[in-house]
């Protein structure tokens, strides 16, 4: 062992993971799940921002929905704290009135990435690329009978709230820049992206032609970790798919496996990526992984889970 696999070994060991689920937890899943869940929300930086924001009366935008083949899409803008508007694209079937279950399809690095879901494209190249990688899950989903929103991800999106590395203090990565300005004030990135897909969940659940009962959320990458963490905090979503983003937080090797943006400092004192999905249960969870995905990286991961 390397002296950096041993310092590793010891920072990250599981003894030091408070709550890390084991068989042996003292009063079994329920009491873990009512000791774990508050943390993590207060770890993500969720009890904070509740603090900050209990004033706040979330508002909506919708603006004329457009024909498309089999459905109406729409673009609508939703104020998810002061001056903070996040845009999503909507899209109802055309074929019957609901109600409809509902799915959210948060994106990762993509700077035009609920474009992309919507199936709204810059250009031929840009619809070439984003078929090709099957990203137009949000028309997918509407094609199946959901009503379907694609939001634009804080801090990973032109459109949604973007701090960009002016000054180059962060390898030019925008994305970074938006969560070391995001913990100085005790939030994390991750924790506003969740915040945010809980207020839409608000908002589209009380929609009349929703069925508030089946809320999808699915999202690749970067959207991946947001559906993960959300579908943990938010017991309303009864199916979470996450996409190229499901392994453990940090390898024995030292490769931390997300951005830096999807970290939540603490978070391996509390416990790791599978106890964050353990809390979904006992509703649905699908991780999706890549062909190139180490087995290695996600056999005990997935054991744990």
């Amino acid at each position: 062992m390397t002296t950096s696999e041993s310092y590793l070994a010891n920072l990250y060991a599981e003894d030091y993971q408070s709550h890390s689920f084991r068989p042996t937890y003292p009063g079994g899943y329920n009491n873990w799940f009512a000791s774990a869940k508050p943390l993590l929300s207060r770890l993500l930086g969720l009890d904070n921002m509740a603090s900050e924001l209990e004033k706040h009366q979330p508002t909506v935008e919708l603006k004329k929905p457009e024909q498309q083949s089999g459905y109406t899409r729409q673009v609508g803008y939703i104020e998810t704290e002061p001056n903070i508007r996040l845009p999503f694209w909507l899209l109802r079937p055309l074929d019957c009135c609901g109600p409809f279950p509902l799915a959210i399809t948060p994106h990762g690095h993509d700077q035009n990435g609920h474009d992309s879901y919507a199936g709204v494209y810059q250009d031929s190249d840009h619809r070439r690329q984003s078929l090709a990688m099957d990203r137009d899950v949000a028309v997918q989903a509407v094609q199946n009978g959901f009503l379907s929103i694609a939001p634009a991800s804080r801090g990973l999106s032109f459109a949604s709230n973007y701090v960009p590395d002016t000054y180059d203090r962060h390898g030019n990565r925008d994305c970074r820049s938006h969560f070391m300005h995001a913990i100085l004030a005790g939030r994390t990135a991750v924790g506003e992206r969740v915040w945010d897909m809980m207020r839409l969940i608000d908002w589209a659940s009380n929609l009349p032609e929703v069925k508030s009962d089946s809320l999808l959320m699915m999202g690749n990458s970067g959207g991946g970790v947001i559906t993960m963490y959300t579908a943990a905090c938010d017991e309303r979503i009864s199916t979470a798919v996450a996409s190229c983003s499901f392994s453990v937080i940090a390898s024995k090797q030292g490769r931390i496996f997300h951005c830096d943006c999807c970290a939540i400092p603490g978070i391996l004192r509390w416990g790791e990526l599978y106890d964050v999905c353990g809390l979904i249960a006992p509703r649905r969870f699908l991780a999706v992984n890549g062909i190139k995905d180490q087995p290695s990286d996600n056999k005990n991961p997935l054991v744990q889970v």
